[in-house]
């Protein structure tokens, strides 16, 4: 990929950030010493090194960023956000989904009879806060839709567009798929077990519907060798949630099939069965099953945005494109090592569609009063954060951190 300028762009300014000197990621292995120009909400052009423009007025926002990374804004193939301020629940492992949900589901009892109480719009609410704090800038929700969900003051991007069905227990799921539009996916539930009804979800699948790159299946444990390799030669999307899968099931997909499949995203699913966040997918799969880092860096970056078919070359750094970027402190590693080893300390800001919706303390001091004031404090084990969410909701994913610190040990 080279640094170029937007074709067409106009290079006269004010722009609304010029993010200056860091390294910036141009693939997992490789990145440059560049100058990012971004006005409304794209990537107007990225320059060699400090290199900026002649006759900058005094008023344009330059950020110095010497000693950070800038990564593409991540891309979450699969969450449940109104679930998002949930605890862990359940002790498994359970032979499928089905004996899980039927344990942790008791709406009239702690800690459901407190949470469902919480109207679902604040709780989506925490599910957008904690994919952005995790550096998440678009993530593709799983379930109803919800007027929230296409709302600009969101921190995330929230991906809703495609058909969907909760799995293939639900018996409209084949008249769902069908009413789908062609040119949309179809994310599922799939084989979410180690039992011999999950195993036979393939046979079923491959009868009831043709086997095409639309479909999205999510987890696919329960799927034999011969039915991954249907699978695979249909084009068929596989959506992977490791630590999800290890506490329902103490199992998760192989690391040769992880490594051989081409077309798999990574996802969260939701903190009711995750160990943490998008992050926490990275590191687990990483330090568990020793998956490449550059295999990871691709599975929540292009081939998330290829998954999920979005625009503006979400998923890289590209002129033209969305301005949805991670900062993070540098360590000198490749942009996919660095990734792979990230914890939220080292987080200075996310950017979503050309505005911070995630800052730390320090890089907080760079911005200016009006982009300040979009955000608010959010305390973490003794870290302060400046998050673009409403207060009240901040206050209860606050209450859910310090109760529920990540079962991964954060990597400094």
């Amino acid at each position: 990929m080279k640094l170029e300028t937007a074709a067409g762009a106009r290079t006269e300014f004010p722009a609304d950030y010029i993010l200056s000197g860091a390294r910036v990621a141009l693939e997992p292995w490789r990145t440059v010493r560049a100058t990012l120009l971004v006005r409304s909400g794209k990537i107007e052009a990225v320059l060699p090194g400090k290199m900026l423009p002649a006759g900058l007025p005094k008023s344009v926002r330059i950020v110095d960023l010497k000693d950070h990374l800038i990564l593409p804004g991540l891309i979450n193939a699969h969450d449940h956000l109104h679930f998002g301020i949930f605890p862990r629940l359940g002790h498994g492992p359970y032979p499928s989904w089905r004996e899980w949900a039927e344990e942790i589901y008791h709406p009239e009892e702690q800690p459901l009879l407190d949470l469902l109480k919480i109207p679902k719009e604040t709780r989506l609410w925490g599910g957008a806060i904690h994919n952005a704090f995790a550096g998440v800038t678009t993530v593709c929700h799983h379930d109803a839709p919800h007027a929230l969900l296409a709302s600009k003051a969101l921190p995330v991007n929230v991906h809703a567009n495609d058909g969907w069905a909760h799995s293939l227990d639900d018996r409209e799921w084949t008249s769902r798929y069908e009413q789908t539009p062609a040119d949309q996916r179809f994310i599922v539930h799939f084989a979410e077990g180690t039992d011999a009804q999950s195993y036979r979800e393939a046979a079923r699948l491959e009868r009831e519907v043709n086997l095409n790159e639309r479909l999205v299946l999510v987890h696919a444990v329960g799927v034999s060798t011969l039915d991954w390799l249907k699978l695979r030669a249909a084009g068929v999307w596989i959506v992977w949630c490791p630590t999800s899968n290890l506490h329902i099931l103490g199992h998760t997909l192989a690391r040769g099939l992880l490594l051989s499949y081409p077309s798999i995203a990574l996802g969260s699913d939701s903190p009711i069965s995750a160990a943490g966040n998008l992050l926490d997918e990275l590191q687990a799969a990483r330090t568990l099953l020793d998956i490449p880092p550059d295999l990871l860096y691709r599975t929540v970056t292009t081939r998330a945005a290829w998954l999920l078919r979005l625009t503006e070359h979400r998923g890289a750094i590209v002129a033209g494109g969305a301005a949805d970027l991670l900062i993070t402190r540098d360590n000198g590693l490749p942009p996919c090592e660095s990734l792979c080893t990230l914890s939220r300390s080292d987080i200075a800001a996310v950017m979503h569609g050309g505005e911070v919706t995630v800052a730390s303390n320090e890089f907080l001091s760079q911005l200016d009063q009006a982009a300040q004031s979009r955000l608010f404090p959010l305390q973490c084990h003794g870290q302060r954060w400046h998050v673009a969410a409403p207060p009240e909701v901040l206050n209860l994913y606050a209450e859910k951190l310090h109760r529920e610190p990540s079962s991964l040990p954060a990597r400094n």
